[in-house]
């Protein structure tokens, strides 16, 4: 069974969102004073009705599932699969991605770069319009603290990203200054903002979602929205890389999952192809409906899948496969092509590929693991332990419980996190960065290379682009 999700609302979305635009650009006077054009609509207008304004954010998360210009430049999801295919879990065929997959993608005029930079700052300019144009519309005081708390979570969100792109580990250089931050529309006379330090970069995007998740109600258009459980979510996985307030990692994730761990992670997905965001599991997720379909853009699912007519592009490594039980039902590996070739051994059945698959950006399963390894890291081993075997005993009835403590509690975590959500959202470099590991290739790799800790490799260039049209930011940032 599909979400609840609006069909209506997303082309409605499409509008507001070029409304947006025109609000955003120099020739917003001109653009309003032309009576011939009937495609403007005022901010007053936009932000004046509760319905036009979820339709205004419905065309803000659209975003996610984009087509911008090649396949590996779409939504969140691109994002998320370059990241994927960085690791040594996955290997990546020479297809769409190679260039992520050879950590090669780096440079200011490469598209990964300029697409990151721009599908983020994108997203957060047009959560500035949403926050800014609620604040001055005559909606009641209920929906403006709603509306104002999603623009909040978003601007949030999309800096989270542009922070683990853009710039160093937190913990490892918070003083490095390589983004701007913006908590205003941008028009056609904006100048770019000067770099800000990473930890003032941190420092927003802790305020705007403890700000939000004290406004955001429980209730939900659909999984595609955002509510204060998705809040909560992303709060988590913030405190995962600022590491310095476990306890409020353990209560966010607790509370984004329902606090009942062994409940939380009961799911139909395994083995049906993670296609449908109904299933209980699925914190958020990306709609798809077959007749407004993102075609063969969508990672994971159209890389990963060889089974149906789509890119057959990833691989499985043969020593990630080794990691699951046979009793494992994320043991999802087959050899289909009995192939010499080392890295083309297995292939996951994990992600199923058809016009209308929901993508998946956020499941209970990974709060439960972030829940569990909070507690480890404040020394709780019993209730990480007790944590960790509700996940692992849903998915392969031989689990036995874990009686390791301190770091070897913490390697089963990290271990279990890439077994649950590999493929998803670039699990094993993300766990890399933030615990300042290295990323080590096996030689069963079609490119095989060491990405030492706290290397470079492990964030992008500022765009060219960026630097030419901000005065503010010096072409020394890349050196």
């Amino acid at each position: 069974m599909k979400s609840n999700f609006n069909l209506k609302n997303i082309k409605r979305g499409f509008l507001l969102m070029f409304t947006a635009f025109a609000l955003m650009t120099s020739c917003q006077k001109e653009f309003l004073e032309e009576p011939k054009n009937t495609n403007g609509v005022t901010a007053d207008v936009v932000f004046a009705d509760r319905a036009v304004v979820e339709s205004y954010i419905t065309g803000i998360l659209r975003n996610f599932r984009a087509q911008y210009t090649t396949v590996d430049t779409g939504g969140l999801y691109a994002m998320y699969f370059a990241r994927t295919v960085k690791g040594n879990d996955i290997i990546q065929s020479p297809n769409w991605y190679r260039f992520d997959y050879g950590h090669e993608n780096r440079e200011p005029n490469y598209r990964r770069t300029i697409f990151n930079w721009d599908y983020n700052y994108d997203n957060v300019n047009q959560a500035n319009v949403l926050i800014q144009g609620v604040e001055n519309s005559t909606l009641d005081d209920v929906s403006k603290r709603e509306f104002i708390a999603v623009g909040k979570t978003l601007r949030a969100f999309h800096y989270f990203q542009l922070a683990l792109e853009f710039a160093p580990n937190y913990t490892t250089d918070p003083s490095a200054s390589r983004l701007p931050i913006y908590t205003e529309p941008a028009t056609g006379a904006s100048e770019g903002n000067p770099t800000s330090p990473t930890s003032e970069v941190y420092a927003l995007i802790l305020s705007d979602l403890k700000a939000a998740i004290a406004d955001l109600p429980d209730s939900r258009l659909g999984k595609s929205y955002i509510n204060k459980a998705v809040a909560q979510g992303i709060l988590s996985r913030v405190l995962l890389v600022t590491q310095d307030d476990w306890a409020l990692a353990s209560s966010s994730a607790r509370a984004a999952y329902g606090g009942n761990a062994a409940s939380a992670v009961v799911s139909t997905n395994w083995g049906a192809g993670f296609t449908d965001l109904g299933d209980q599991e699925w914190l958020w997720g990306m709609y798809q409906d077959a007749n407004e379909t993102n075609f063969f853009y969508a990672a994971p699912h159209v890389m990963t899948d060889h089974l149906t007519l789509s890119y057959q592009a990833t691989y499985v490594n043969t020593n990630f496969v080794s990691e699951f039980a046979a009793t494992d039902v994320r043991r999802l590996f087959f050899d289909i092509y009995g192939s010499s070739t080392p890295y083309r051994e297995f292939i996951t059945t994990k992600f199923a590929f058809t016009f209308d698959t929901d993508l998946p950006i956020m499941r209970k399963s990974e709060m439960v693991l972030i829940d569990a390894e909070a507690q480890a890291r404040m020394g709780n081993d019993g209730p990480a332990q007790d944590l960790l075997f509700a996940l692992q005993s849903a998915r392969d009835g031989s689990a036995v419980k874990s009686t390791s403590t301190g770091a070897a509690l913490m390697d089963e975590i990290l271990l279990e996190r890439r077994k649950e959500l590999y493929g998803e959202f670039g699990v094993e470099w993300f766990d890399a960065k933030r615990t300042r590991s290295a990323i080590v290739r096996d030689p069963e790799h079609r490119v095989v290379l060491t990405v030492p800790a706290d290397s470079e490799l492990f964030y992008l260039k500022i765009p060219e682009k960026e630097i030419d049209a901000n005065p503010n930011i010096d072409e020394s940032i890349n050196n």
